[in-house]
């Protein structure tokens, strides 16, 4: 199965590095600025760079053209004659485009720039009327890249919140806990901020492996009365209200 990824920027890009970190079959790619598609493929074992976007058409299916609405569109109304001719599975990362311009076979995704590690996140919705084999098709590279999350297009944009913008919602949270001791404290930033990000991917582990909630987590760190129950105390109050004022402020619910 040849893979194509048409659009290199963040997030093609980083499903290209997943692949090459999962030695995944053939995968071919194309970015309208040549200088960025040969950085890219220099850090993604594998990907074969073609010299437009039609010849990734050519060769692939399915195709990601992971790229913003109107570029997308620009690309698919260019294309007509190719894709609807080989009946192209179009993998888009946008909601801007109709049916009508994605032709017969699509899905909808919302990925994660984790997808570079192996350790990503992708949201899918599928359209009208793909077989099972088909939807395999989509969810190989993804799921060489990380997980995939099947949900409806109506639940899509909530679900964005906890994993297409998680990374940096996450980064954000893990980095202003370690400043606040180091500021507090003296300390050096990096370091703390290297301890939080050990820590948390621990924690991660632990939960997984022991198949454990936070509540049994808190269990096994917290003493009564300990420094570790207090510390909880205000963020079981506050935090709730910061998540959703972090909801409201994002504009769609």
């Amino acid at each position: 199965m040849a893979v194509g990824i048409i659009g290199l920027g963040r997030l093609g890009a980083a499903l290209a590095r997943g692949l090459g970190l999962a030695g995944f079959g053939e995968v071919y790619g194309f970015s309208r600025t040549a200088a960025h598609a040969q950085q890219v493929a220099d850090q993604a074992p594998g990907l074969i760079l073609l010299e437009s976007a039609a010849e990734v058409l050519e060769r692939c299916d399915p195709v990601f053209l992971w790229m913003g609405g109107p570029q997308a569109a620009e690309v698919l109304a260019a294309n007509t004659e190719v894709t609807r001719r080989r009946r192209t599975l179009i993998v888009t990362c946008t909601s801007e485009l109709s049916a009508e311009q994605l032709g017969s076979r699509w899905a909808q995704t919302l990925p994660n720039v984790n997808l570079a590690t192996g350790e990503g996140g992708t949201l899918v919705t599928w359209g009208p009327g793909l077989t099972e084999a088909e939807r395999e098709t989509v969810r190989g590279p993804l799921r060489a890249a990380g997980a995939v999350y099947e949900v409806s297009a109506a639940e899509m944009p909530f679900y964005s919140a906890l994993a297409s913008s998680g990374p940096a919602f996450y980064a954000r949270i893990m980095e202003t806990w370690a400043d606040a001791m180091a500021d507090r404290h003296g300390l050096d930033r990096d370091y703390c901020r290297q301890m939080v990000r050990q820590t948390v991917a621990g924690t991660v582990v632990l939960q997984d492996g022991d198949g454990i909630d936070a509540a049994e987590v808190i269990r096994r760190v917290a003493h009564p009365g300990g420094s570790t129950g207090k510390g909880l105390a205000p963020l079981e109050v506050e935090f709730a209200a910061t998540a959703e004022q972090m909801l409201r402020a994002m504009g769609r619910w």
